[in-house]
């Protein structure tokens, strides 16, 4: 069963998890984001454990910089 993205209420955290991650980039379901990480999204700065215990984040700053690098600033070459 496929993981839908979710928006939070208010505003966004500096640090995000699979689910706003892929909902932060627009995509619709977190595999969809997944199968673009590495390629159009930057690769996780935390990805730790297996399984049940897999713990992935990405910093919003590295997100924004492939969304808006004119906004975001600094170097475009996070992969």
């Amino acid at each position: 069963m496929s993981k839908h993205a979710v928006i939070p209420a208010g505003c966004w955290p500096a640090v995000l998890r699979d689910e706003l991650a892929a909902a932060y980039a627009g995509e619709k379901t977190v595999e969809a984001f997944m199968s673009r990480v590495g390629t159009v999204w930057p690769r996780p700065f935390i990805d730790t454990g297996t399984g049940k215990g897999k713990f992935r984040a990405w910093r919003k700053v590295d997100l924004d910089r492939i969304i808006a690098p004119e906004l975001a600033g600094g170097d475009l070459e996070v992969f």
